[in-house]
């Protein structure tokens, strides 16, 4: 997959961009929508900084080829796609989100792609864990 495709499957899953006003510490699902739509602007405007902050030292984000790709090479990609200027996108349905205790899960099935966000909650904030982004395949 081309580092543009890429960036266009996150701006998919990272699309609930109408967070409201949920603080992002909080354990509620309107806190998750929160940093989703935070790690949205963030990685459309390169914020290395708070991208370091939200992916876990260990996060993966695996494409639709299958590849994983590291949370260094995330922000990297953060930082090239800033350079293009793209204007976030409000979703066309929000996101599923499912808070259990310091744990979420949130899925996406947009554009013909489901995304696949996990976070952990610690030290009073939310951590992306993993992503995955799979194309969905026709029904035979």
């Amino acid at each position: 997959m081309s580092k543009t495709c890429l960036a266009m499957a996150l701006l998919t899953i990272l699309g609930p961009a109408h967070a409201g006003e949920a603080a992002e510490t909080e354990r509620t699902v309107e806190g998750v929508r929160a940093v989703e739509a935070h790690w949205q602007k963030a990685f459309l405007g390169g914020d290395a900084a708070y991208l370091e902050t939200l992916l876990d030292p260990a996060y993966v984000s695996v494409g639709h080829a299958g590849n994983a790709r590291p949370k260094s090479e995330i922000i990297a990609l953060a930082k090239k796609v800033a350079e293009k200027k793209l204007t976030p996108q409000p979703p066309e349905h929000p996101a599923t989100i499912v808070v259990h205790d310091n744990a979420a899960v949130v899925t996406d099935s947009a554009s013909g792609d489901t995304s696949v966000d996990v976070f952990y909650y610690a030290g009073g904030h939310w951590h992306a864990w993993y992503s995955q982004h799979t194309p969905v395949q026709p029904a035979k």
